[in-house]
């Protein structure tokens, strides 16, 4: 049996004076995802005006309807392919019947748990990390310019959260007809595992390491609020949004009892 806790929180942060982040959990009072499914989402919207707002917001409600629309006996993977494609053709859609609104889209990043796997739907640089008691890993790989010119050593970590083309994406939901998406499945949930999800608005600001601390040390919901705090202490420069998922197997009698004696 695989209970989850978690929590979520969204800030303009210190400079923005609108936010187009946007996230959702489906269904909210999902509990125990043995035989549940769980949806999270989160979205960091671009265009000019409300373009973004608009995108981001678009993207997680169209997405989740589109998921849960599928039969449950499709693959994960496959109702989550559909999901993205589904929320693509409608944001790209919605742009051209909508001139104001040009331009406009959205990263987008989809967390899914069943049973004892998890899975990942992803475009643009929103993260997921994978967090245990050990390490954290990120587990997405960002869609951007310096992140490419990252992975090529052409650019530091460090020297990418500064790079003034840091928010180029070359991959986005909404902005073309059709996309490619990146999938990670059947990712294992031995043990007790934590998923962080979050916007460029916190982990250009907060490392890695501060990040596995806060998520360890605090419930869900204190720690997503602990991990925005400190992102806008040092500026917080864009908005920040961070869901925490905690993932936990309950502990059957007979192992109990082999473990007693």
């Amino acid at each position: 049996m695989k209970t989850i806790t978690s929590g979520s929180y969204t800030d303009v942060g210190m400079v923005r004076s609108e936010n187009q982040d946007f996230f959702g959990r489906f269904p909210e009072d999902v509990v125990d995802v043995s035989e549940k499914d769980a949806l999270f989402i989160i979205a960091d919207g671009m265009g000019g005006h409300n373009a973004g707002r608009e995108a981001s917001e678009l993207a997680v409600n169209t997405l989740s309807e589109a998921y849960f629309s599928r039969p449950e006996s499709d693959p994960i993977s496959d109702r989550i392919h559909v999901a993205f494609d589904s929320a693509n053709e409608y944001i790209y859609n919605y742009s051209i019947n909508n001139p104001q609104n040009a331009g406009m889209g959205t990263t987008c990043t989809a967390l899914v748990l069943k049973k004892d796997k998890a899975f990942i739907g992803h475009i643009g640089d929103s993260r997921v990390y994978k967090i245990t008691r050990g390490k954290i890993e990120q587990l997405t790989k960002d869609h951007s310019k310096v992140a490419e010119m990252v992975r090529r050593g052409l650019l530091t970590k460090e020297e990418a959260k500064i790079h003034p083309e840091r928010s180029h994406l070359y991959r986005a939901l909404g902005t073309k007809a059709e996309i490619e998406i990146d999938m990670l499945e059947n990712i294992g949930l031995e043990g007790d595992i934590t998923f962080l999800m979050c916007t460029d608005g916190l982990f250009n600001h907060v490392d890695d390491e501060e990040m596995k601390k806060a998520v360890l040390t605090h419930p869900p919901d204190d720690a997503c609020r602990k991990l925005i705090a400190l992102a806008n202490e040092r500026g917080g420069q864009d908005n920040i949004t961070v869901q925490v998922i905690r993932v936990k197997g309950k502990t059957g009698f007979f192992r109990r009892l082999f473990r007693r004696g």
